[in-house]
């Protein structure tokens, strides 16, 4: 029962205005003694920033992207996704809407409820319905192969549990629901009554065309070992150096090399976009991975073991 009702805790209330000291401008939003902040950049040598405050001087700061110079566009859940008694604090923020279909992506944060380290990834149409009996849903819009030549867009969604800093896959399938004329009218009608800018995702999937299935790990790929991860946040890079002692670079960002993708080879689940776990370094480095190739060059998949 107390499990059941630290899952259910509500949202903080929506953000409001507020003066910060340092930013452009700011937006905020508290309960039960804690804080979160938005910080938009000064100038534009600085970095827009996401801020948690909570009792006894702990704070956790990290950057993030902003959309349009928007300040409000956040939210916060608190959730004991781990089941230690503490909640961790979900922390949604708007990073862009694409033109057309207006796909919003979002710089999703965990804040730990023990310590002052957070974890990021980014996510597709986000909302508060992600967390279930202690697992996260994450959803991303992709395109996807259908028969022999052709491909379509997918609604796509992994579930994983939270431990320790990280996310760990779990058994439940991989959720594709294809885009059709159907699901955009349903999907319009959920952009009109959202109140908040997120959207119910579990919702859309539990449609009945629905399919569940895997993800599939590169059937041409090279073999490696992760040698350096170097931050810029909100990006890093990963370089590996794989059997022929040739070193191969991947940014979050795609600005130093190909697009990285991360992956669970255990598994063989993909993890989020540009996901980013606590401890990064302690994630990475050392650990032997597959990197995908595509007629010999590396695309960005790279399988952790």
């Amino acid at each position: 029962m107390l499990l059941s009702l630290l899952l259910a805790a509500a949202p903080f209330p929506l953000p409001t205005p507020t003066v910060i000291e340092n930013c452009a401008r700011a937006a905020c939003t508290s309960a039960a003694d804690v804080r979160v902040c938005k910080c938009l950049k000064p100038t534009e040598q600085s970095q827009d920033l996401l801020v948690v405050d909570r009792p006894e001087g702990r704070r956790v700061i990290w950057a993030t992207d902003s959309h349009l110079g928007e300040v409000t566009d956040f939210r916060v859940w608190p959730v004991d996704l781990d089941a230690d008694g503490q909640r961790e604090l979900l922390v949604a923020s708007l990073m862009s809407e694409s033109s057309g279909m207006a796909i919003r992506s979002w710089d999703v944060s965990i804040v730990d409820g023990a310590e002052d380290v957070a974890l990021h990834l980014v996510a597709h149409d986000f909302g508060g319905d992600a967390v279930k009996g202690g697992a996260l849903q994450l959803t991303e819009w992709a395109w996807q192969g259908v028969g022999e030549k052709d491909s379509a867009l997918f609604f796509v969604a992994r579930e994983y549990a939270y431990k320790r800093g990280a996310l760990v896959p779990t058994k439940a399938p991989v959720l594709r629901r294809r885009y059709t004329p159907e699901f955009e009218k349903e999907r319009l009608a959920a952009l009109q009554q959202s109140g908040d800018l997120t959207l119910p995702g579990r919702t859309f999937l539990a449609h009945p065309s629905t399919t569940r299935s895997a993800d599939e790990p590169p059937r041409s790929f090279r073999l490696g070992t992760v040698r350096a991860v170097t931050r810029d946040e909100p990006e890093y890079e990963l370089h590996a150096e794989d059997q022929e002692g040739q070193l191969v670079a991947f940014s979050s960002d795609g600005e130093a090399g190909p697009v990285l993708r991360l992956g669970d080879l255990k598994s063989k689940r993909l993890f989020p976009l540009r996901y980013w776990p606590m401890d990064l370094e302690g994630a990475l480095l050392g650990r032997p991975v597959m990197m995908g190739l595509s007629q010999q060059a590396p695309t960005g998949l790279v399988f952790v073991q």
